[in-house]
């Protein structure tokens, strides 16, 4: 049986787990495990920031983004299909203390004319729009994905209005190759980046939080608060590290199966559809 409820199933492979088994570690909470490092320095150059740090979930590290980026009584826009929303279980009100604005997209994307709509006022009895949170690709639209021509607009936007921006890239990946842009070039839009790698990318466990040093080193005081320190986590980190290397370019393996399964149930649905139809036409002559 092929089980494709989510690719959150995902198992390492014997090359996968070979790395794990052979990994040099120490603890992390300490910066002393050397694969940890490794896969740290190596997302962040990926992505042209000066560092990155290994969380448990993708959920950790979008949420110390938000509590690193606000303040309380400040206020995150998004789509209202954004997993921030949908599926972190109001951490952003529980951890940071915000609220949050939720804009109508386009299975799950939003443009720049929709985020400077949703921009308040400074008056005393509204939050204070601080954050700009886009997800790409976004889970609940079904896959919908950005390009950098779409998000450069907001990128601009969110620079002039002085709004931080954070990039949910649980998927990320599965967006670049099939656009053909490169990290890099993600990179020079967000202020912050979450990527995961236990999804697609196959790892067992493990996401990464991307952005700049300082910035950074206080994320791991928030990482430490909500139990995201870990000891010898290099085993892990050596599945991240492995992904990065050997699985990105095959998610488009996995995109295009994603398209075949796509095509097959939308000829499956117009056919069943013309079928229940066919009997109620018949009666109606």
């Amino acid at each position: 049986m092929i089980n494709l409820i989510s690719d959150t199933i995902t198992k390492p492979t014997p090359e996968m787990l070979h790395a794990m088994l052979q990994a040099e570690v120490g603890d992390d909470v300490f910066g002393e495990d050397p694969t940890v490092n490794a896969l740290e320095t190596k997302a962040a150059h990926l992505f042209g920031k000066s560092a990155a740090m290994f969380c448990p979930s993708g959920t950790m590290t979008n949420q110390i983004a938000i509590k690193m980026h606000t303040n309380p009584l400040d206020e995150v826009i998004c789509d209202e299909n954004s997993h921030i929303y949908q599926y972190e279980t109001g951490g952003f009100a529980f951890h940071s203390g915000v609220s949050i604005q939720l804009l109508k997209g386009n299975y799950g994307k939003i443009t720049a004319a929709q985020v400077e709509a949703a921009i308040k006022p400074a008056y005393d009895w509204l939050p204070t729009s601080k954050l700009v949170v886009l997800e790409n690709t976004c889970n609940k639209g079904g896959g919908s994905y950005y390009t950098l021509n779409e998000i450069e607009p907001i990128h601009r936007l969110c620079k002039s209005k002085g709004l931080k921006l954070h990039l949910d890239g649980a998927r990320l990946f599965n967006a670049l190759v099939e656009t053909q842009e490169s990290p890099l070039e993600v990179g020079a839009l967000f202020d912050s980046i979450s990527v995961c790698l236990s999804k697609g990318l196959g790892a067992p466990i493990g996401s990464l939080l991307i952005g700049e040093q300082d910035w950074i080193r206080q994320a791991r005081r928030f990482r430490k608060v909500m139990g995201g320190g870990m000891r010898q986590a290099g085993y892990l980190a050596a599945a991240g590290i492995y992904a990065l290397d050997h699985h990105v370019g095959r998610l488009k393996e996995d995109n295009d199966r994603a398209k075949i399964i796509g095509q097959v149930l939308e000829h499956y649905l117009l056919w069943s559809t013309s079928d229940l139809l066919l009997p109620i036409l018949l009666s109606s002559t």
